[in-house]
């Protein structure tokens, strides 16, 4: 049994009452411009942001901030796009309207549980690139834009663990992973690779395996998917139209800490067991730092693999983390030895392009 609504606010997930435990509530969610289509008289009058004479609802980024914000234990996150936030970057540069809040909000959590002698964890995963050729300067600056949202976050986290005298490291509370496979046989019958990153790739058959998806979970209580990345392009409301679901089971909600174990707490480990290759015991506590520095380990190790001159063994999973080496106080660098991303002349870190209008990549 299902509940759908196109409320535009969170549910009040404590007093939602249903029968049946395996029930869930369903709510659509919307980034829309009357533009694109016409509110009913409803919509109209939950007072919709208007701006320039339009009628907008961005209820997926409100959906987002609200259950980031009530998330007690951690936060799961794969989107093909992270950037935002840009009004608490520290770059001069910033873009002036990439200001959606997920990251920001992220970062909030997780000072705020260090302050209060708790742990919060967020784990996100990413493409190790965006689509297209990486070295070219759109996709260049996308990754200039992604990168500075990554120092933001933990410049906060780095400050806050120095404040509380903690001995932790800021990747303790946040990581970032792409994911990728690497094999020791090319397959028969394929194409001549049209690229020279495409003839590196097949050469050392090690291939970035590109994240799609759009989606949040917390708490293992409640989950976020549709056709929103983590942009402003997605989530102003007035730029690209989005649609998403947000969906939770009212019996299996998050109290006190403790996480449930329905449907939603099923899937992400059964997707944590297809990108790490196992399901360990650590898993079952996403939000310890136990298991962010067990998941962190199982990246490394495949890291190790994935770059290594010659095929040695299979990666375990897929999972590997992003490349870039985060600092005790916080500042963001490549790799060692990567600067440009394995197999390409990409820079990881991205390059600010002088033509480009912002709007085309954020």
């Amino acid at each position: 049994k299902a509940v759908v609504s196109t409320q535009s606010t969170g549910f009040n997930l404590e007093g939602d009452v249903f029968e049946g435990e395996d029930s869930w509530n369903v709510q659509f969610l919307r980034s829309i411009t009357s533009q694109s289509c016409q509110f009913s008289y409803l919509e109209r009058a939950r007072k919709l942001k208007t701006e320039r004479g339009e009628k907008i609802e961005d209820t997926i980024h409100s959906s987002y901030i609200y259950h980031i914000r009530r998330s007690q234990s951690f936060i799961f996150i794969e989107n093909q796009y992270f950037l935002g936030s840009a009004h608490v970057w520290s770059e001069e540069d910033r873009p002036k309207k990439a200001t959606n809040l997920v990251a920001i909000e992220l970062v909030r959590n997780i000072v705020e549980a260090i302050r209060t002698g708790s742990h919060h964890s967020v784990y996100c995963i990413i493409p190790m690139y965006p689509e297209g050729d990486p070295a070219s300067m759109p996709v260049q600056e996308i990754l200039y834009w992604q990168t500075a949202t990554i120092r933001m976050m933990y410049r906060y986290i780095a400050l806050a663990i120095e404040q509380a005298e903690l001995d932790t490291h800021p990747t303790d509370y946040l990581s970032f992973y792409c994911i990728a496979v690497r094999g020791d046989e090319i397959p028969e019958g394929l194409a001549e690779p049209e690229t020279e990153v495409e003839a590196n790739l097949r050469e050392k058959n090690r291939f970035p395996i590109y994240v799609h998806s759009k989606m949040l979970i917390t708490d293992d209580e409640y989950i976020i998917v549709g056709s929103a990345n983590i942009n402003q392009r997605s989530m102003s409301g007035r730029r690209d139209t989005e649609m998403a679901v947000g969906c939770y089971q009212p019996n299996f909600l998050c109290i006190d800490g403790e996480l449930p174990q329905g449907d939603v707490a099923a899937f992400r480990k059964s997707l944590w067991v297809e990108h790490m290759g196992e399901m360990c015991e650590e898993f079952e506590n996403p939000g310890s730092i136990d298991c962010m520095r067990k998941v962190n380990e199982l990246a490394a190790s495949n890291w190790e693999k994935y770059v290594a001159d010659e095929f040695e063994e299979p990666l375990q999973g897929h999972l590997l983390p992003y490349p870039i080496q985060i600092e005790q106080d916080g500042t963001v660098n490549a790799l060692e030895g990567f600067e440009s991303f394995p197999d390409t002349s990409a820079s990881v870190l991205g390059c600010k392009s002088s033509v480009l209008v912002e709007k085309l990549t954020t």
